[in-house]
């Protein structure tokens, strides 16, 4: 298991890496920014896979999930954090292969924040590319625990007239999530109801600094909500 927590610690940083001189380099394509970060994803899976490592369940998303520390919250439980920071959910359909090298059984899926953020979000486009995702996810067999996504302050949305159209963005995300999810029969874990005051933006107390990211209140708060369906999760195996 040490082996291969060290392949993949390796590849991280290898993706990090990647990932940071890509955003520096504007002549990097996207075509080839999707190349590169696609073969840096089977890199990975394939060192996960002759490591001996296997983690029956997995926390799968963006920077908040990447950002929370899972292992330290459910010692006891058979976790790994899957999240990579600024992915959306096109890149998480790119990586599935991580899933399958570590044979896991239940997800937890937190995504979609970056694509509400984005200057180019397509509610249509995050349509089609969530249902793909949880399609590709219910064909593995994978149980999944479909989060949606907790908002951004008011302070962060109030900042200009393009961040609060981006607030509203994550509304309309949410509602595509929960159409979704209840299609494919997959449980809702509705964390924006629970994190979000009733204008839907991010309670102070649970927000980091800059307005988008969990505090340690927060990370706690949403490790406290999931801990019985991790547990459950455990449990069934």
């Amino acid at each position: 298991m040490k082996k291969a927590r060290y392949l993949i610690i390796i590849s991280l940083l290898l993706l990090v890496l990647l990932l940071c001189s890509c955003n520096q380099d504007d002549s990097v394509s996207k075509g080839s920014y999707e190349n590169m970060y696609a073969h840096l994803v089977q890199m990975w899976a394939y060192n996960v896979q002759n490591g001996d490592g296997t983690a029956k369940i997995a926390f799968y998303g963006d920077s908040r999930v990447a950002g929370a520390d899972w292992y330290s919250s459910y010692p006891d439980y058979d976790v790994v954090n899957l999240g990579i920071g600024g992915d959306k959910v096109e890149q998480t359909l790119t990586r599935l292969s991580l899933l399958d090298a570590y044979e896991v059984k239940y997800c937890f899926l937190a995504i979609g924040g970056n694509n509400a953020l984005s200057d180019s979000f397509d509610a249509a486009s995050f349509r089609t590319n969530y249902d793909k995702l949880l399609t590709e996810l219910g064909n593995r067999n994978i149980t999944v625990y479909v989060n949606t996504v907790a908002g951004v302050t008011k302070a962060r949305a109030s900042e200009s007239k393009k961040n609060a159209k981006k607030s509203n963005n994550i509304k309309t995300v949410n509602s595509i999530i929960t159409e979704l999810a209840t299609a494919h029969n997959m449980e809702i874990i509705d964390m924006a109801s629970l994190m979000n005051d009733s204008d839907g933006y991010l309670k102070d107390q649970y927000a980091y600094s800059d307005g988008v990211h969990f505090s340690d209140a927060g990370n706690q708060y949403w490790f406290d909500t999931l801990e019985s369906y991790v547990k459950a999760a455990n449990e069934a195996l």
